[in-house]
């Protein structure tokens, strides 16, 4: 699939742009086929189209051992952790679409809610359950469950982090292992059977790969640039006039992202985790659980909103000005 995907958006011999990719599903695409779908700059799925996505797997003739399976356990871990950051790349700008989309039903989401406090996340997310099918639905809690665990590792671990100016990539490890496993004796305190020999340690690994992931994603440049790009979707029209009004361009931007970030940021680390649980178990999608997620941009024949058809849209034009339009001659 990689080795297609190369070559379908490698430039020709006169270093001339790559072509445009569009990826269509008719019927199902599986695995790497629902892969190379995601990846097309403009993804297609026909209305009774599957999608299935699922983690890297592999398979081997020779028996085996404690150290074998300990080294593919780790290549696969950091495979699927690879594929999920490159989906995330891929499908960004869909996915924050679907976040755009849905924010202006938010407040209707709260007023059928009354008696909870719902930030824009969690308006997003129950938004966005009532439009999934069931299976859709398990991986969307498979990602809150890994944001969740975000947040839980951040305050707790995150505060006994210390300057890493002078230190070691070891030493700065070492300080987040201490932290992760008086996390996970507090976390576990009233079960008195709990243990690391039994399971605890699978766990304690898991948070130092979560928590790793955590720092990479909510520091990348990637978020800032949705920030820039699509901030202005995210803010009312009085905070959108009061950054129109900075005169400087770099203050400007600055206070864009100051004000977009924090809206954006957990959004953005939900989305990392949705990708994350896409490479768990089998996910068996329908189309419109597809365009929901991000994972294609258009089912077609259902109204849905797309990108496509905001760049296209032209307004009729006025009745006055059609009577007055020279009639086209039958050649034309």
């Amino acid at each position: 699939m990689e080795t297609v995907l190369r070559l379908l958006k490698s430039p020709d011999q006169d270093s001339s742009a790559s072509c445009r990719v569009i990826t269509v599903v008719t019927g199902r695409a599986a695995s790497a086929a629902a892969d190379l779908l995601s990846s097309g700059d403009y993804a297609i799925a026909y209305p009774n189209s599957t999608l299935l996505y699922h983690g890297i797997r592999t398979y081997g003739q020779r028996p085996l051992t404690v150290q074998s399976t300990s080294l593919l356990a780790h290549v696969l871990r950091i495979s699927n952790d690879y594929y999920a950051m490159e989906l995330a790349r891929k499908i960004e700008y869909r996915f924050v679409f679907r976040f755009l989309v849905l924010k202006s039903s938010f407040q209707g989401f709260r007023e059928e809610n009354p008696t909870r406090v719902l930030s824009d996340l969690d308006c997003f997310t129950g938004l966005l359950a009532s439009r999934l099918s069931q299976t859709a639905q398990q991986v969307c809690n498979k990602a809150k469950e890994r944001f969740g665990r975000y947040n839980a590792l951040i305050s707790n671990v995150m505060k006994k982090e210390t300057p890493a100016a002078g230190k070691r990539i070891a030493q700065v490890e070492a300080r987040r292992l201490k932290a992760i496993v008086d996390f996970e004796v507090s976390s576990n305190k009233q079960t008195l059977e709990w243990s690391f020999k039994d399971g605890g340690l699978s766990r304690l690994a898991d948070d130092f790969f979560l928590l790793n992931e955590y720092l990479q994603t909510h520091t990348t440049e990637r978020i800032k640039q949705w920030c820039k790009s699509l901030g202005k979707f995210a803010l009312t029209e009085a905070e959108q006039l009061e950054i129109a009004a900075i005169a400087d361009e770099t203050l400007r931007t600055e206070r864009m992202i100051a004000k977009v970030q924090p809206i954006l940021q957990p959004v953005w680390s939900f989305f990392v985790a949705l990708c994350h649980a896409l490479q768990e178990d089998e996910n068996e999608l329908s189309a419109t659980d597809a365009y929901w997620l991000g994972l294609v941009d258009e089912v077609l024949g259902e109204a849905l909103p797309t990108l496509r058809i905001l760049q296209e849209y032209q307004a009729d034009p006025s009745p006055a000005a059609a009577l007055s339009a020279p009639p086209e001659s039958a050649a034309s």
